[in-house]
């Protein structure tokens, strides 16, 4: 065995995965550099560090459950003018997670109540939190099915160690008396434990239409709303306003192909 191949076992026994992978490259830059011993070992220790901040940011990523990415610096607060761009910048800070407070983002389809979520989420995944993405129709599913199915059961236990909770598209369907009970249940059990944001088409006030029963849709907001924002997002549909047409872009593919085809 040479001395590489020596090197690169001993990495591996002592688990510093980046280092022995990219070991030929960052021999060949300390190399070129002609770093000092102590540079040369900042070196492999920074880039180990930032090797292993990425894949537990990878798998937190990953675990959430997010449908899509989304991000912050692609919020149009231009577009949806509910939100200034300062108070984008204070969200994004994630203070409000640290002290446990709950996002109500309401108003109609289009107006980037989901990408905001999402993109906050995916913030607090890239800034070391636990977070948790569900559509409210899956969470019901869940809370219906997590003590007799495994997959449940690990989504579940994920939800309650969560320290951000986002639930998208409360209030688009009518819930089971049952089921507005165990949702209660599941707000009581994170309360003052787990911030929660929720994406709605419904004001406050019709909270009960979906819920099906004003004293639980009482109960219910009163402990979301007890430490909360709620930022209600109203304006045109983005994707209305964006609409894309297949028809269209083949005709702009058309047009430049017969533009090339006439200068040629």
């Amino acid at each position: 065995m040479d001395k590489l191949q020596q090197m690169k076992a001993s990495l591996k026994t002592l688990g510093l995965t980046h280092t022995r992978e990219a070991l030929e490259e960052i021999l060949h830059d300390a190399q070129i550099k002609d770093l000092s011993y102590s540079e040369f070992l900042a070196d492999i220790a920074g880039g180990e560090i930032k090797y292993r901040q990425d894949k537990a940011t990878e798998k937190r990523v990953k675990e959430a459950g997010f449908p899509y990415p989304k991000y912050l610096s692609d919020f149009d607060t231009g577009f949806c003018q509910s939100l200034t761009a300062k108070q984008v910048r204070q969200l994004a800070e994630l203070t409000w997670i640290d002290g446990l407070y709950n996002l109500i983002l309401a108003g109609p389809p289009g107006v980037g109540k989901t990408h905001l979520a999402i993109a906050l989420g995916y913030h607090a995944c890239e800034n070391g939190y636990k977070v948790s993405f569900t559509t409210m129709k899956s969470l019901i599913r869940t809370l219906r099915t997590w003590e007799i199915d495994k997959k449940s059961g690990v989504k579940m236990r994920r939800i309650l160690a969560s320290d951000l909770l986002l639930i998208d598209e409360v209030g688009y369907l009518p819930i089971s008396a049952e089921d507005g009970n165990m949702f209660f249940q599941l707000i009581s059990d994170l309360e003052e434990k787990t911030s929660i944001v929720i994406t709605t088409n419904k004001g406050f006030e019709q909270w009960t239409e979906f819920l099906g029963d004003a004293a639980l849709a009482t109960a219910i907001l009163d402990r979301l709303s007890f430490r909360c924002d709620k930022i209600p997002m109203q304006g045109k549909s983005y994707r209305l306003e964006n609409h894309k047409s297949f028809f269209d872009e083949a005709e702009k593919i058309d047009t430049c192909t017969e533009t090339e085809r006439t200068e040629n």
